[in-house]
């Protein structure tokens, strides 16, 4: 008896906490706090613009629940249901950059409503747009030479890797923010490039190319005399 009235109160605490939870926000669930250190630190890290996908569990090998109540985050702490969504796999467009915060509350045939899950976190990255600066973008060949710089949006909160490229091959070694062009010794426009990755997610990169052009030596002069 104890136990049937145990189950009553939790069913109903549920049913009472879907019906007070409002439409769901879009965009991230908290666009404020700093990104995960690491990326096993949610439960996905996410490239910008990319679809979110997710799961809930199921009643039984094979056998999806009879229905799911999904909830988002919102900005407040608050969870917000997400009006319509009552398959096993919710997905949304991913918008700015953040956390994106969810939970699942399962029904089976019977009416029997599950607790709150625990909350699962995805973190989507923001937009990356590499540039590549220099102060010269013509060099004379073999003595001359220039700076390369990759210059990154977002500047600052996050870490990055890079590979510097000639002429679309990767150079050897080429894995800082700046690349030294010299020795050069034939004249030609070389193209110079770099691919820059978040440390979170080397599939979330960004590249750019910069033109290079290597001017030849005039010829060692000859003197006449008069």
């Amino acid at each position: 008896m104890k136990i049937t009235r145990l189950l009553t109160l939790i069913m109903l605490a549920a049913m009472l906490l879907i019906a007070t939870l409002t439409k769901a926000q879009t965009g991230p669930s908290d666009a404020t706090t700093p990104p995960p250190t690491n990326a096993s630190d949610v439960a996905k890290v996410l490239c910008y613009g990319q679809g979110i996908s997710i799961s809930g569990p199921q009643e039984s090998p094979g056998v999806d629940y009879a229905k799911y109540n999904w909830y988002k985050e919102d900005a407040q702490g608050n969870k917000q249901l997400i009006a319509g969504s009552t398959g096993r796999t919710y997905t949304e467009a991913s918008g700015a950059a953040g956390y994106y915060k969810y939970y699942v509350v399962t029904e089976n045939a019977n009416g029997c409503i599950s607790p709150v899950s625990d909350v699962l976190s995805i973190y989507v990255l923001p937009q990356l747009i590499v540039d590549i600066t220099t102060p010269n973008s013509s060099i004379c060949a073999t003595s001359g030479s220039t700076l390369l710089t990759a210059s990154v949006t977002p500047a600052s909160g996050y870490t990055y890797t890079y590979q510097w490229t000639r002429n679309g091959t990767p150079i050897a070694g080429a894995t800082a923010s700046t690349y030294s062009v010299a020795n050069e010794t034939t004249a030609a426009t070389v193209t110079f490039g770099v691919t820059v990755a978040y440390t979170l997610s080397s599939s979330c990169s960004s590249s750019a190319t910069e033109n290079i052009i290597v001017t030849p030596l005039p010829t060692k002069p000859l003197i006449t005399a008069n």
